[in-house]
């Protein structure tokens, strides 16, 4: 499964999602490769599903993939809720 972190620089948040989102999937047992992009890189990228800011979700609502937007990068119990709902 290819996951995309997406912020618009691609340092930031998305770099905390990465984080967050590698350790769920690891807790979880599933693998993923997850990757942290800025948003003018998304549509290079074949993705699975892609987790953003709240923001950013008009921006990307073109997309193919599942899309996980959250309120807060770093609260990982929140991410891994929304997370594991996109996964069912």
């Amino acid at each position: 499964m290819k996951i995309l972190t997406v912020c618009g620089m691609g340092s930031g948040s998305s770099l905390i999602l990465k984080m967050n989102v590698d350790q769920i999937m690891e807790e979880e047992g599933i693998s993923a490769e997850v990757e942290a992009v800025d948003l003018g890189s998304v549509g290079g990228y074949a993705a699975d599903m892609i987790i953003s800011t709240q923001e950013l979700a008009s921006k990307l609502e073109d997309f193919e993939a599942k899309k996980v937007f959250v309120n807060n990068v770093v609260d990982k119990d929140a991410i891994k809720v929304k997370v594991m709902e996109a996964l069912k």
